[in-house]
């Protein structure tokens, strides 16, 4: 009998716990380096929240983020930011859900994805590459 190796698609429906922390660190990660190419600046939106401007979203406020070459603008908020990330994870960004508990490991998002989680968020699709 011939050895033979098959392989077998599941659909999976998950739900994933995201912490305020885990919203922080994907942001940090965000603004220190992952969407640099293409925003030039982030600002919050009103009152300051936090001690730093990544800690905004978490906290229910928004950053107005400039494009870095033209005078587009756009407004990221908790829900945007929430929606993104859930794009990005069926769209196979990694990051990293511990199927018991649905906690999300945000260590595992790098600058990379972490753009990629703000640009789903603000665009619905990757604009900038």
């Amino acid at each position: 009998m011939k050895n033979e190796s098959r392989e077998f698609e599941v659909e999976l429906k998950l739900k994933a716990r995201v912490t305020m922390q885990d919203i922080d660190d994907i942001m940090c990660t965000a603004l220190d380096g992952g969407i640099t190419g293409w925003c030039g600046a982030a600002k919050p939106v009103g009152k300051r929240l936090g001690e730093y401007a990544h800690e905004q979203i978490a906290r229910d406020g928004s950053l107005m983020l400039y494009d870095a070459e033209s005078s587009d603008k756009w407004e990221l908020t908790l829900d945007k930011f929430l929606r993104g990330l859930a794009q990005a994870v069926e769209d196979g960004v990694p990051v990293a859900i511990d199927a018991g508990s649905g906690s999300i490991d945000p260590s595992e998002v790098d600058a990379d994805g972490a753009d990629m989680i703000i640009q789903y968020a603000l665009f619905g699709e990757v604009v900038f590459g």
